[in-house]
């Protein structure tokens, strides 16, 4: 959608139920990162949402005064009021309303931001934007840590209508194996996840499998840490427990299947995005292909960098992020399924 697209493009230039979070079920409860008691900013909760297509109409002045980041990206009094009248819009809108629990949403996300300032030391947002971004797939929250050490403009930015459930019929033109993470549960881990989308970790000019193995297993490794282990393993990795199950009983095999074929070190793109990309099914050209989960080198990559952790746990989370050289991870991981 154009208008809501144009709201991305401003924010991008800026860089269920109470209680959400899930319990770990499977892969124990293995804390890498002590994170401790924790108090949460009290940051204000504006609700996008509600002022834009909530009410009989548009109030214009607090829109101007309430939502600078929006009524940046377009002034036009005329645009937002079309945006009002878009179906899809207020079809997102009703169901937000009636199944999410805002207030629990911005205390887990609150508590989320804790925890990046603690391990990470990013500051917590001082305000928090509830919106309806028109179903976005790639960005469903964002966060600006701000512009400079002294500001005082930090933001979040959260699409409610991006975990309304995979049975939600606006997710209908969407491919099963997406829809399935448009659940609340995993709200917490994509703004987790954009929290961490802010920081410069990914080794750019290693192009091998292995590099990028390691970058997604730092993403989900992180999220967990700044989700407080209190979402489950599967949940961070974005697998339901029936795959993170079936890719635990065959990690072994897997390994082994990558280190014969000689894939760690592959700078083949097609490899990766068979292994690394949202996708059905990984294809590592096995009899077993058909059940083994997309992006298994996430899953890998995460018991990589996890081994890595537990093998040396004088590294702080920052300074794991910071190690960039997969070949050391490797090594030092003595990473063995």
């Amino acid at each position: 959608m154009k208008g809501i697209h144009q709201i991305y493009l401003f924010i991008a230039t800026l860089a269920v139920a109470a209680g959400f979070f899930i319990k770990r079920a499977l892969g124990g409860n293995d804390v890498l990162f002590e994170v401790g008691d924790v108090n949460a900013a009290a940051w204000e909760v504006r609700h996008f949402d509600e002022a834009l297509l909530g009410g009989d109409s548009l109030n214009w002045a607090q829109f101007q005064n309430e939502f600078t980041p929006f009524i940046q990206s377009n002034p036009n009094r005329a645009f937002w009021e079309l945006e009002r009248r878009n179906p899809q819009l207020r079809d997102h809108f009703t169901n937000v309303q009636n199944l999410m629990d805002k207030d629990a949403i911005a205390r887990d996300l609150g508590t989320v931001s804790a925890h990046a300032e603690a391990l990470l030391g990013l500051p917590q947002p001082t305000t928090l934007y509830f919106y309806i971004s028109g179903i976005d797939l790639e960005s469903p929250c964002l966060y600006y840590p701000g512009s400079g050490p002294n500001t005082t403009d930090q933001f979040a930015f959260v699409g409610l209508d991006n975990f309304l459930g995979a049975g939600y019929p606006g997710y209908s033109g969407i491919p099963e194996y997406q829809r399935a993470l448009l659940r609340q549960s995993q709200l917490p881990v994509a703004y987790a996840k954009a929290i961490l989308a802010t920081l410069n970790f990914q080794n750019l000019n290693d192009l091998t499998l292995l590099s990028e193995m390691v970058y997604q297993g730092k993403i989900a490794v992180a999220a967990e840490a700044l989700c407080g282990y209190e979402v489950s393993t599967a949940e961070v990795l974005g697998y339901s427990q029936e795959e993170f199950a079936f890719l635990t009983e065959n990690e072994r095999n897997i390994w082994e299947v990558m280190v014969r074929e000689k894939l760690l070190f592959s700078t083949d793109m097609m490899v990766r995005q068979r292994l690394s990309e949202p996708a059905p099914f990984s294809k590592l050209g096995t009899a077993m292909d058909g059940e083994i989960p997309g992006r298994v080198a996430r899953f890998i990559g995460y018991e990589l960098v996890k081994s890595y952790a537990q093998k040396h746990p004088e590294t702080t989370l920052k300074e794991l992020l910071q190690n960039r050289d997969a070949k050391k991870f490797l090594r030092d991981a003595q990473y063995k399924p």
